[in-house]
């Protein structure tokens, strides 16, 4: 099976043996009461890894479950094997070592943690190391408000870049518009929200520039017309009331 570059970063918990034939970890928060931020971390550290071609191996999901059953900070990889594209890393955990700490401790503690999780994965991969490490920084710059790169198109008279937040400080998720006008240099640029981070995929597939007006088509596919029922689409935005940056 060719190898693949991850997609996702998930938490779950549990009091048992995580292996096979054992119920299936549970969702955060029955046992280790989590704070609102948690499962966005996760989207946050994959998304970017993704935005830059990490290879993460024949699995392209990343469950790290949180359990009673190990030391305190001890990692090990599950023998669980469901399926090839999810693999299970657990850690030791103790519920009141965690459940004692504030929201903003609970996710420091969670993100400090996954980046450890993913060290220890690739502890042999120099380059592997690397964009870990460098994701690592920007998460710790940016936090909330990391950008990450979707899409762009350039011409010989602008270019547009897109990219999207995920859930930046707690609120909903949201898509930014680049334009860079090469001829008049100027840049500006837009937000605006989406219902979820991933709607950006199906919501936005070719790029144009008519009538003074950014256009952002849509992919054109059954499942792609469920998801942007949310939205209006095409969706246009007048360049003249860009932000200037």
């Amino acid at each position: 099976m060719a190898d693949k570059i991850i997609k996702e970063i998930r938490y779950s918990e549990s009091e048992i043996v995580n292996i096979e034939g054992n119920s299936l970890p549970g969702n955060l928060g029955k046992i280790y009461k989590a704070g609102f931020d948690i499962v966005a971390i996760g989207q946050r550290i994959a998304r970017k890894l993704n935005e830059l071609k990490f290879v993460s191996g024949e699995f392209d999901h990343i469950d790290i479950n949180f359990t009673t059953v190990l030391q305190q900070d001890e990692l090990t990889v599950s023998k669980r094997d469901v399926e090839k594209w999810l693999k299970y890393i657990d850690y030791g955990l103790s519920p009141c070592f965690f459940n004692a700490k504030t929201d903003s401790q609970k996710s420091d503690f969670i993100r400090n943690t996954t980046f450890n999780a993913l060290k220890d994965i690739y502890f042999s991969d120099t380059e592997k190391l690397d964009t870990i490490a460098k994701v690592e920084n920007l998460i710790h710059r940016f936090d909330t408000e990391l950008r990450i790169h979707y899409k762009t198109k350039e011409t010989s008279s602008y270019k547009i870049d897109i990219s999207y937040q995920i859930k930046p400080n707690g609120g909903s998720s949201k898509a930014i518009v680049e334009y860079f006008d090469k001829k008049q240099n100027f840049k500006g640029q837009v937000f605006f929200d989406l219902h979820f981070y991933d709607d950006i995929y199906p919501l936005v597939d070719t790029i144009s520039v008519k009538d003074n007006r950014v256009i952002l088509s849509p992919k054109k596919s059954f499942r792609a017309e469920v998801y942007n029922e949310r939205y209006k689409t095409p969706l246009q935005f007048t360049i003249n009331r860009f932000d200037e940056i």
